[in-house]
């Protein structure tokens, strides 16, 4: 497993780590590369990643669930409920197409989203190879109801 240390400087911080998962996810093979983000208070997602569209990012995860408080969540003084729900709204992990790099769309890039900084936090990076040569089909067992065994 590939680990990547992302250190934050403000409480809510949208950054593009693009290259920084390209440069260290480079390998041989095609498949998939698993990131993930093992916290409750941060996001990875795909967007386009011009500076006015992280500055977006970054507003609508501070306001947007402000019309909803107050809050139950208060651990330790630290009143950090919107970071755990727009963490779990956005999620934490991205499975991404894999073919000596990472395949994304024209816009497409890789985006980690800062909800409770500023920290230091990690990406977790995993290659997950194809079990069979690319371009080979996989048959798949049929739908339940159209010949197999315990269908209705």
């Amino acid at each position: 497993m590939i680990e990547l240390e992302i250190a934050t400087t403000a409480r809510i911080e949208a950054r593009d780590i693009t290259e920084l998962v390209q440069e260290r996810a480079r390998a041989a093979g095609d498949g998939f590369l698993w990131a993930s983000c093992p916290h409750t208070t941060a996001a990875l997602l795909l967007c386009e990643s011009d500076p006015e569209m992280l500055r977006d990012l970054e507003r609508v995860a501070e306001d947007l669930l402000g019309p909803l408080a107050p809050f139950q969540h208060n651990k330790n003084n630290n009143p950090n409920a919107p970071a755990h729900l727009f963490s779990s709204l956005m999620g934490t992990q991205l499975l991404l197409p894999f073919e000596g790099q990472v395949l994304l769309g024209t816009y497409q890039r890789i985006i980690f989203l800062e909800l409770d900084g500023p920290r230091t936090r990690r990406v977790q990076l995993k290659h997950v190879r194809l079990p069979s040569p690319p371009g080979q089909v996989i048959n798949l067992p049929p739908p339940l109801g159209e010949g197999r065994v315990g269908a209705a």
